[in-house]
């Protein structure tokens, strides 16, 4: 409505000529710093929305949606978990759901590493999980979150695909075409 205002203002001193003593700038200073303001701010929440909800254009619950089809036993429930953490960080849903399809066997039945240690990632380290070099980590949460920021530390250094990951992060030199195969499975749906 400002607005309205405003360009009204303008036009009827353009039209009318009226003189330049007679428009009150202050006046129309005010409005237009209110309505670049207003934009300011829808523009804030708008982008802040989409930073949070969105990856590539795409929804948030469309892509947990596809990762829950495929995340069966421990793991099922976990869709939207891994996708919303993943976006937060910047990192790719799909690569953090398909490494953690590959390392736990969840696409099946899930591996003994994630139901006694809730590692979903194959993370070595301390605490360890059994006596292993595994790690064991506390929730499964905070196992998914381990995984995500790791594979995240990876991809902020420019490396963003399984095959340029894979030196870094498996000893097998073939892990990346797994990982590949259950990201274009978990895109499609």
């Amino acid at each position: 409505m400002q607005s309205i205002l405003l360009i009204t203002s303008i036009i009827y001193g353009l039209l009318f000529e009226v003189p330049y003593e007679e428009i009150d700038y202050s006046y129309l200073n005010n409005q237009i710093n209110i309505s670049i303001e207003n934009f300011e701010n829808e523009y804030d929440e708008y982008h802040d929305h989409y930073k949070t909800h969105y990856f590539n254009g795409e929804h948030i619950d469309d892509i947990a949606k596809k990762i829950e089809k495929y995340f069966n036993s421990t793991l099922n429930g976990k869709g939207y978990f891994v996708a919303e953490y993943s976006i937060k960080v910047g990192l790719d849903p799909y690569l953090a759901a398909a490494v953690m399809l590959q390392e736990t066997g969840c696409y099946w039945n899930c591996s003994g590493l994630l139901k006694k240690c809730n590692n979903v990632a194959g993370n070595k380290g301390k605490p360890s999980c059994n006596g292993g070099s595994y790690r064991r980590f506390k929730t499964l949460d905070d196992g998914i979150k381990f995984a995500i920021n790791k594979l995240n530390s990876y991809y902020k250094k420019g490396k963003k695909t399984p095959k340029q990951i894979n030196p870094y992060y498996a000893e097998s030199k073939t892990w990346h075409t797994n990982v590949e195969k259950y990201m274009k499975k978990i895109k499609k749906g």
